[in-house]
This record gives structure tokens, C-alpha cells and sequence, in this order.
């Protein structure tokens, strides 16, 4: 199984300082509310579950996945919500340009990756992984 998965760093940071500020939050809130009132209880909870979900960066739905295995290539981007599984000899071509790398199926369909934020090397990596396991 080849597997490339991309992270951006300065998406990861500001996730990350959220989820500080957060706590943050959560410690200002200790001192000005009385832990006596029913508000404040639901207020640290929800605060600490975003906080978790600020430093799990969404439970790792931000991170973009690439993974090919037995024949079939799986999708997992941070703009789709679920997965994609396409058959790797399904694939007619790949294109690609500044804004995005187009995945045209046989039967028409097209799977549309965006890398317009993305750094140029994480671009050719992607494109150099779909090169080397489709062969196109």
C-alpha cells in the first residue's frame, strides 16, 4: 500500500494558538464565574470539547490523504466530506494546473483536488503520486 498524506504547517499552527486561546478561556473563565451557577459548568465543557477539537485540527479531517492499494485509489481531501475510491484502471487521464488536479474517469466523471493554497512542492508530490501508482 503507498500512502501519501500532506499536512499544512501554518494551518496546523493556527489551530493549534486557537485551541491555546481556548483554554485560555477556560482558565480566564475559573476566575470571573462562579463554579456555583449551572453556565459555567456548560461553558468550561463546550470550550474544552472545541479546544479538543481546535488541537485534533477537526479530528484530522484537515489533513489530505492519498492512498493506493490492490487497484483501487482512495481520496480523503480536507474540501470532500467523504471518502472517494476510484478504480485505479477506471482513471482515462490526470490533469492538473495551477488551481487544481483534475481526475477524469473513464465514464466521464471528474474528481477536482484542489491545490490552489498549496506550496508548489506538495503540488509536484501530489502529482508525482498519482503519476507513479496510475501510471498516467
Amino acid at each position: 500500500m503507498n500512502q501519501l498524506v500532506l499536512r499544512d504547517k501554518a494551518q496546523e499552527y493556527v489551530f493549534r494558538f486557537l485551541g491555546g486561546v481556548t483554554l485560555l478561556g477556560v482558565g480566564l473563565q475559573l476566575f470571573t464565574q462562579s463554579p456555583k451557577k449551572a453556565i459555567f459548568w456548560i461553558q468550561a465543557v463546550v470550550f474544552i470539547l472545541v479546544a479538543i477539537l481546535f488541537f485534533t485540527m477537526f479530528f484530522g479531517t484537515f489533513i489530505n490523504r492519498l492512498s493506493a492499494d490492490r487497484g483501487i485509489l482512495t481520496v480523503r481531501w480536507n474540501t470532500k466530506i467523504f471518502k472517494k475510491h476510484l478504480r485505479i484502471d477506471q482513471i482515462a487521464e490526470i490533469t492538473d494546473d495551477r488551481r487544481y488536479i483534475r481526475i477524469i474517469m473513464k465514464d466521464g466523471h471528474t474528481v477536482r483536488l484542489p491545490v490552489k493554497l498549496m506550496d508548489a512542492d506538495k503540488r509536484n508530490a501530489t502529482r508525482r503520486f498519482l503519476k507513479e501508482n496510475t501510471g498516467l
